[in-house]
């Protein structure tokens, strides 16, 4: 008998585990993708009408309707009431294939649920729980196939994307007039925290800033040195704060970054990744200021 490889095996799991943790880009319109799995639930029950829907003579299309319906109301829990009671699970920065892979399973249980309770409520079914096993079972089957597969391609589409885009920007970067300094003029930032609480900045020793809830951390350099220092506002007062200095931008819902103190930019499948010179942290790009930040690389 063929005995089977444990190193084999150690070096699948240990591939399987790097993939799940690469990062990969959450859905920026939920709603967008709630309506389109829905339709297309009522699609397949229209094509295929399973679960004896085919034997169904009156109120057919209205029925069917009501699935998908069913379908769009059941997501709701897990697109966003899970998201808003764990917001620092679900930061993009920190969104993996794993954890989308995870929220897709969630989510198919929840349409299985719905589609149950929908099924009860217009057939006048009994509460069975293998009724129940019965529908969430299907859910899965026909879930879990093709939404892997549009996890993959979709992550593997973006990484190119932005690798390639990161390659043309770091190509702009190595010139020695990529990224001319605005004429010598000193840019005094003051970021005011709470009532006794402020920071002033030259806006050329600032590295970002980063908003979390009511409290904002601003990274600078204080005697060429990294250092940082956690104020009680929000980023629309930091936005207000540097809105006069044009090398200081946002590039991400919770950050503002010195483009002036941008040295390399990695390119991964939620964006960019922009490394900073002296600094450990790497500061992100979402999608929705992607092209903001390379207009000003390239210009």
């Amino acid at each position: 008998m063929e005995q089977k490889n444990p190193l084999a095996s150690s070096n699948t799991m240990s591939k399987l585990i790097e993939l799940l943790r690469k990062p990969y880009p959450p859905i920026e319109h939920r709603w967008k993708a709630i309506l389109l799995s829905s339709f297309i639930g009522y699609l397949v029950l229209v094509i295929f009408q399973p679960f004896g829907i085919w034997a169904i003579s009156n109120n057919k299309h209205i029925i069917l309707i009501g699935y998908g319906l069913a379908t769009a109301l059941s997501q709701l829990i897990p697109s966003y009431l899970i998201p808003a009671l764990f917001p620092g699970y679900h930061k993009e920065q920190n969104w993996t294939i794993g954890k989308h892979f995870l929220s897709i399973l969630i989510l198919i249980f929840f349409i299985g649920v719905g589609n149950w309770l929908y099924s009860v409520y217009i057939f006048d079914w009994p509460l069975r729980w293998t009724s129940f096993c019965i529908f969430v079972g299907i859910a899965y089957l026909v879930g879990v196939v093709p939404t892997t597969f549009s996890i993959l391609l979709h992550q593997n589409r973006r990484l190119t994307l932005h690798l390639k885009e990161a390659v043309e920007i770091n190509a702009h970067l190595q010139q020695p007039a990529a990224m001319p300094k605005e004429e010598e003029k000193s840019w005094i930032i003051t970021f005011q925290g709470g009532i006794k609480e402020s920071l002033e900045v030259d806006a050329e020793d600032i590295l970002y800033v980063e908003a979390d809830g009511n409290y904002i951390k601003v990274a600078y350099r204080k005697e060429g040195k990294p250092v940082s220092k956690l104020l009680r506002a929000t980023m629309k007062q930091a936005e207000e704060a540097i809105a006069a200095c044009p090398f200081l931008v946002k590039c991400h819902r919770a950050f503002l970054v010195n483009i002036h103190a941008v040295v390399k930019v990695n390119g991964n499948s939620q964006g960019y990744r922009l490394i900073l010179e002296n600094c450990a942290d790497e500061v992100p790009v979402s999608r929705a200021y992607a092209k903001d930040i390379q207009t000003h690389f390239n210009h």
